[in-house]
């Protein structure tokens, strides 16, 4: 299976030390975060993140923007032209900015589906708090009505078996998971603490990308443990499998 990293775990660091914690922590794919790292609209930019990943063998998977689809669709088009030259496999959005039905929101993801697909890249709804995929049920529907994918990580709010009954109506349309361990009020854990709920989490998702996002503490050095565990927990998956 695919583990990497979500740059933005690391706002602090420079891309050139994301990509060397990569490669030091077996992680071979990269989520290039749009605030920091990979600015939407700076090409140049894009362009050479690439180069970097591709000197350093470790692929940019996907581009993580902040482009929110209740926003005008204009904005998309600087996002879109950023993935295209990071090589992104994927770029990922907002989906509203609260939990109710927006369809101004559902016209802007179908059309940012559309306009990807010429460039043979997919768009995925993050499945956050606060925005329409806090509802599993909307998610599942905006995934169905504009072709969407759903990228997936645990709500710390909610409990472990309501997540992972959200994550089973997810799996047909995952693109990808952000892999971490929150407690309630968003208490960051080292992943070995949650171990069993991934193994259940990564049983249900099958074989798509798994990414490291957030450490305890945001130290790099808690990295290596957590690659490690994400490591463990895909092996005795595959073990299962068997």
């Amino acid at each position: 299976m695919k583990r990497g990293l979500v740059s933005v775990t690391f706002r602090q660091l420079p891309c050139e030390e994301i990509i060397r914690l990569c490669r030091e922590n077996g992680l071979s794919y990269i989520e290039w975060g749009g605030d920091i790292h990979v600015p939407a609209g700076d090409t140049e930019k894009a362009a050479e993140v690439a180069e970097l990943c591709r000197a350093a063998g470790v692929t940019p998977l996907g581009y993580g923007s902040y482009y929110n689809a209740s926003d005008d669709f204009a904005r998309f088009q600087p996002v879109l032209d950023t993935a295209r030259a990071l090589g992104a496999e994927y770029v990922r959005i907002w989906a509203g900015k609260s939990r109710e039905y927006d369809r101004t929101a559902e016209e802007n993801i179908k059309k940012a589906v559309l306009e990807a697909e010429r460039y043979g890249i997919a768009v995925c709804l993050e499945c956050h708090r606060w925005t329409m995929t806090d509802d599993p049920g909307l998610a599942v529907r905006l995934a169905q009505r504009t072709g969407c994918l759903l990228h997936f990580q645990p709500n710390p709010d909610i409990t472990f078996e309501e997540n992972l009954s959200a994550l089973q109506a997810f799996s047909p349309y995952l693109c990808a998971l952000h892999v971490f361990a929150w407690e309630k009020g968003d208490v960051r854990l080292p992943l070995i603490r949650h171990k069993d709920q991934w193994i259940k989490y990564a049983t249900a998702a099958g074989d798509v990308p798994f990414l490291l996002e957030f450490v305890a503490e945001n130290d790099p050095e808690n990295l290596k443990n957590d690659a490690a565990a994400l490591a463990a927990i895909l092996e005795i998956c595959d073990e299962n499998r068997t």
